[in-house]
């Protein structure tokens, strides 16, 4: 195909994906239930309200910390001195609020439960609850819709060894459960000891971990709706820019190992670091080849990139620019690179991609490529925001929440 051609057809498949988001959002918004209307007017004044904003973020952070009332009474106190009463909440709401930051440290068994209470309800479409029952019965609904899950533990910040070691405790149970299908792991949460000096070493020491993963992987396997089983799915995630090189690596390396060559594994790549695309044209020839040999096809995620503010204070202390693209625009450009570049169908074949956006129109833009490439294993990720994990049946064909 020449130049020309090239950049007709993207520029038609530009307006086309226009209309498809147009039509998604429609579809979405004309099944949504007065409650998520209610919530997403609510978030939308959140937005409005900076302080708001970052006294509701500290709250999330701070408040489920602790199972002592009176320390979170004491952490509710300081927070509302820092921030105020944010605006966007309702009324009774803020004078619940500053009722409960002054009388907390009076009677906190009292007051500190419904506050908590209340902010758990606030989150309970991003956090799922742990408690074994509630879990068992929310995977069960979304299953009945026809949504595979992919569950990710939350505080993946460790500090030691002995943490570390929990955690992939944590991971081996989860995926030992019958009614879990796919997990994702930061290397960073199952290894504590990362040093890129010592870039062999960690390499080794990180796989020997991805090792007792992809073993638990395929010693369980998830009974789908049809019937059919599959080994357990293990995704790796990734956070910072110099977890990228090392978590590839290890990735590559152990499923290039016999015992795994019949596993079926994914990575995420993000699109606002320069070299996602290098390594994503690394990895689809690895890939390729793997796939030659008679191994099972992988799994890549591309998203956009969640850890900009750290990569900026990372390259701010150290004196150094910044890792990731500094122009959204350059962050876009790329990401809608590596998902046309992933869905020809040569390399679909041995990569199956997945693409994570808030942004509908790089989702229909997806859809548009796939559907043109005759791609079946490319799949939007739902979970980036409600509205798009929702949307018409086209949508939700292959949909992974």
């Amino acid at each position: 195909m020449g130049a020309m051609s090239a950049m007709t057809l993207r520029k038609e498949r530009a307006g086309r994906a226009v209309e498809l988001a147009a039509t998604l959002l429609r579809e979405a918004r004309a099944q949504e239930t007065p409650a998520e209307i209610a919530q997403a007017r609510r978030l939308a004044r959140m937005m409005d309200d900076p302080r708001g904003k970052e006294l509701t973020i500290a709250l999330v952070d701070q408040a489920f910390r602790s199972r002592r009332p009176e320390r979170i009474a004491d952490q509710l106190s300081y927070l509302l001195h820092r921030y105020g009463t944010p605006h966007f909440m309702e009324w009774w709401e803020r004078v619940a609020l500053m009722l409960g930051g002054v009388m907390g440290h009076y009677l906190p068994s009292v007051i500190v439960p419904p506050i908590v209470a209340r902010l758990r309800h606030e989150t309970e479409s991003l956090i799922l609850p742990g408690e074994e029952e509630e879990l068992q019965r929310y995977l069960a609904q979304r299953r009945r819709a026809g949504v595979r899950l992919n569950l990710n533990l939350l505080g993946e910040a460790i500090l030691g060894e002995g943490e570390a070691a929990r955690r992939l405790e944590a991971y081996l149970a989860l995926m030992a459960r019958e009614d879990v299908e796919y997990i994702s792991v930061k290397v960073s949460s199952v290894f504590s000891q990362i040093n890129l000096v010592a870039f062999r070493h960690t390499v080794e020491r990180v796989k020997a971990r991805l090792r007792v993963l992809y073993q638990q992987a395929l010693r369980h396997h998830y009974r789908h709706p049809d019937g059919h089983l599959t080994p357990k799915f293990i995704n790796l995630d990734m956070e910072e820019h110099r977890d990228l090189d090392l978590t590839v690596t290890a990735f590559r390396e152990v499923l290039d190992e016999e015992e795994f060559a019949p596993l079926r594994a994914g990575v995420v790549l993000q699109a606002y670091l320069p070299e996602s695309h290098r390594v994503q044209r690394a990895l689809t020839a690895w890939a390729i080849e793997r796939r030659r040999r008679g191994g099972a096809p992988i799994k890549l995620r591309i998203v956009k990139g969640a850890n900009l503010a750290m990569e900026r204070i990372e390259a701010a202390v150290h004196g150094w620019p910044q890792a990731p693209y500094t122009t959204k625009a350059e962050v876009d450009a790329n990401f809608k690179r590596m998902v046309e570049y992933g869905c020809h169908p040569e390399r679909a074949q041995a990569v199956h991609l997945g693409i994570a956006s808030h942004n509908l129109f790089d989702v229909a833009h997806g859809l548009l490529l796939r559907a043109e490439s005759e791609d079946e294993s490319l799949s939007p990720i739902g979970g980036e925001g409600r509205t798009s994990s929702r949307g018409s049946p086209r949508m939700r064909r292959g949909l992974r929440s």
